[in-house]
């Protein structure tokens, strides 16, 4: 086990890389899905396209980690030379191609200029180029010189970890663009979410036996990893962790609507003087502070601009407050999943085992 440790944490950036990178890149497509839609209102579609880069930052976090790996930047040069014919220097190459294509786009959707179908075009270029990303990190590691990495479990548990983590990385910035989740769409990301994380555990646990088969003149490849089956349990406690919290959400969340619903049926047929709960009672499912809008309808519109420019400000306003109680849960359910995934790459790392004497 120690040299097994040992090597994995050695890695501890590829491990970063290989965690967040396919998540991210899985998460961006499934963001940029909903631009595609036609009759998306023109402020939906705003928010949406400036919280791309959600998505893109992790996956650059993830790039970034990966880069600190080659130790002297110029070495760079050397990896970007073995395109087609390294699988690292492969996938190293799509990342940096998905990452600036994508890049690129969030930047140009801030101008007016953009044609909605050149946006399209441009976006489903860059979705194509996050699934050959993550297909190219998966393929990285068949390495017929380290046997334990040579196996089919390996690549499958890496497109899986990536339907895991991006889902849920997805239905967090989606909600932060506030887009409505409740019912079908938040529904779809959640199992999809749910299903990958079963299948994901089950290639762990898989691949785990297929552990004990392989060894070289050392010894079998379990002494490297011996609580890989531990680090499955985990993993899969962690991703239903995540996709309860986030289940929680769509259930609270559609309460909340049947509520808002309710409220503003009985505003309609109760005195026309109660602005304040009509208000209240039809506003947006994420609105910041419904409380705003009411005092607008009851003082004025100069009364409404003071209270904005308020809340604007100061950090303790009750929408600063409100998003918080809104993001929260989903922010802690993708650290739950990037956590049960970090844990398994980890344990992939520490059964690097090469077919010669030594690990």
């Amino acid at each position: 086990m120690g040299a097994g440790f040992a090597f994995a944490a050695s890695e501890l950036t590829l491990v970063l890389f290989t965690t967040l990178a396919p998540s991210g890149a899985v998460a961006f497509a499934l963001m940029g899905a909903p631009l595609f839609r036609s009759g998306l209102p023109a402020d939906v579609r705003a928010r949406l396209s400036k919280l791309l880069c959600i998505p893109l930052v992790v996956a650059m976090v993830g790039l970034v980690a990966s880069a600190t790996h080659l130790g002297n930047p110029d070495n760079a040069l050397y990896v970007l030379a073995g395109v087609g014919r390294s699988p690292l220097s492969t996938e190293v190459a799509c990342a940096v191609a998905f990452l600036a294509l994508a890049g690129v786009f969030w930047l140009l959707t801030f101008s007016s200029r953009f044609p909605l179908g050149a946006q399209r075009a441009w976006l489903a270029v860059s979705m194509a180029l996050a699934a050959v990303f993550v297909a190219a990190v998966a393929l990285a590691y068949r390495q017929p010189t380290i046997p334990t990495w040579s196996l089919w479990h390996v690549p499958v548990a890496l497109v899986l970890n990536s339907l895991v983590g991006g889902p849920l990385l997805a239905f967090f910035g989606l909600r932060a663009a506030r887009v409505r989740l409740a019912g079908a769409p938040g529904a779809a990301l959640l199992a999809t979410a749910a299903a990958s994380a079963a299948a994901n555990a089950a290639v762990y646990a898989l691949q785990g036996g297929a552990l004990a088969g392989v060894r070289n003149a050392v010894g079998p490849a379990t002494d490297l990893a011996p609580g890989f089956g531990v680090a499955t349990g985990a993993f899969l406690l962690l991703c239903a962790g995540a996709v309860a919290l986030d289940a929680w959400l769509l259930v609270r969340d559609g309460r909340g609507a049947e509520g808002r619903a309710g409220g503003a049926s009985a505003a309609a047929e109760g005195p026309a003087s109660d602005g304040r709960s009509a208000v209240e009672g039809a506003g947006a499912e994420d609105s910041a502070d419904g409380s705003e809008a009411a005092d607008a309808t009851s003082s004025g519109p100069e009364a409404a601009a003071s209270a904005a420019a308020a809340n604007a400000l100061a950090p303790s306003s009750p929408s600063w407050r409100a998003a918080a109680r809104r993001l929260a849960p989903a922010a802690g359910a993708c650290v739950l999943a990037f956590a049960g995934i970090f844990i398994m790459r980890f344990a992939f790392y520490m059964t690097h085992m090469t077919v010669g004497l030594s690990f």
